[in-house]
């Protein structure tokens, strides 16, 4: 079937390849790198960036949950695969034969899995989660003595092999002092943690604290590997970083004119009314809407590309369609590509932006584009791949 370019997303593996690169060369050369990609990379396409990462030299890839990780191995991938989030005990057996890693974050979780895999003869490889800071999932890593004694008893459960140790940073992307002071807390809480369970016997292959932001500033707390997550896919971590490093986002969402019609002055368009043609105005209709992870919450509040041309968006966006003011783009033609974010005809339009009039971050917009939207995959101008989730 040929591909239906209705509403697509154009990602660029030739950028990846760029951050790749940069985020690597911000730490020492044996620092491994660990790829995350969780949330279908972060609405990427989760295999087709695994296979891009595997080829770039990733050492390891993180995901959310089993299923995503059944969904790599799946497709070929055999890098190991670190899972961030809780896994039911039961499919201890199943990790261990797809060679997953788990995070483990209490004892009484580590309790389990060991459990589970009682008289199998087998050992879940495992990466214990210190919280210092973030107060999420985790083991308190600091001042906490009851942590080290638990660590200690876990080191000697049969079917477990710690072979990881990780915290993570919830303010490492902003450069207010008292910010950059708690990351470097965090980071000597969890150090010390690692020293006295040394001082116990207990040593770790994989000692990881630093996310994307703590790579770009603070790549003196990378240890043995690092793990960025959005900066790999091109986007700023923070306000405060954005134009600071050199980060090139791999995806434009794109979307078509599917009509063209004038209006005169004083006619509303779409639902509720909530706009009015101030004069005489050319709306075109877009084949996108909220369906596709465009929020209706940007209605009468952003612009998009046309032919490198800034046209607002007009009315309430709708679930399949939306409509931008065009007149000051006569060479419109239905059929004609527009621009949600990223660049066209020499003109760049930030996700950022779109992130601002939302009151959110970059990520969530990623994550929210639709599975109906194809994924297009270029190295340069080439194309590689069309990844198409329902057809």
């Amino acid at each position: 079937m040929k591909l239906l370019k209705r509403t697509w997303a154009d990602v660029s593996l030739d950028n990846l390849a760029h951050n790749y690169s940069m985020l690597r060369s911000r730490v020492p050369a044996d620092c491994k790198f660990l790829g995350v990609v969780k949330a279908d990379a972060y609405g990427h396409g989760a295999l087709p960036v695994s296979r891009r990462l595997s080829e770039l030299g990733a050492d390891y890839l993180a995901v959310s949950n089993i299923e995503e990780a059944v969904q790599l191995r799946r497709g070929g991938i055999r890098l190991p695969i670190l899972i961030l989030g809780y896994t039911p005990p039961f499919y201890a057996e199943d990790l261990v034969d797809m060679g997953i890693r788990q995070e483990i974050h209490s004892m009484e979780y580590a309790t389990q899995l060991n459990h589970a895999l009682e008289g199998s003869g087998k050992r879940l490889k495992a990466h214990i989660k210190l919280d210092t800071g973030m107060s999420r999932l985790g083991f308190f890593g600091y001042e906490n003595q009851e942590t080290l004694e638990q660590l200690k008893l876990i080191s000697r459960l049969d079917n477990l092999l710690l072979e990881g140790i990780f915290t993570h940073f919830p303010s490492a992307d902003s450069y207010d002092p008292s910010d950059e002071a708690f990351t470097r807390l965090q980071f000597e809480r969890f150090t010390g943690m690692v020293e006295a369970l040394t001082a116990c016997g207990i040593h770790f292959k994989l000692r990881h604290c630093c996310n994307s932001a703590a790579t770009l500033l603070h790549p003196e707390y990378a240890l043995d590997m690092i793990r960025p997550g959005i900066a790999t896919y091109g986007i700023s971590p923070s306000e405060e970083m954005e134009g600071r490093f050199d980060l090139r986002p791999l995806m434009s969402l794109k979307t078509m004119v599917s009509q063209i019609r004038d209006f005169k002055p004083d006619v509303s368009v779409s639902y509720g009314r909530t706009y009015t043609t101030p004069g005489p105005r050319t709306i075109a209709v877009l084949t996108i809407g909220y369906a596709d992870g465009l929020s209706r919450s940007l209605s009468n509040r952003i612009c998009f590309l046309l032919h490198g041309k800034r046209v607002p968006v007009v009315g309430r966006i709708c679930m399949d369609m939306c409509m931008v003011d065009v007149t000051e783009v006569p060479e419109v033609r239905v059929g004609d590509e527009v621009t949600v974010f990223g660049t066209d005809e020499g003109a760049s339009l930030p996700i950022d932006d779109m992130a601002r009039a939302m009151g959110t971050i970059p990520y969530e917009i990623l994550c929210d584009i639709n599975k109906r939207i194809p994924r297009i995959y270029l190295d340069g101008e080439q194309r590689l791949e069309i990844l198409q989730y329902i057809v």
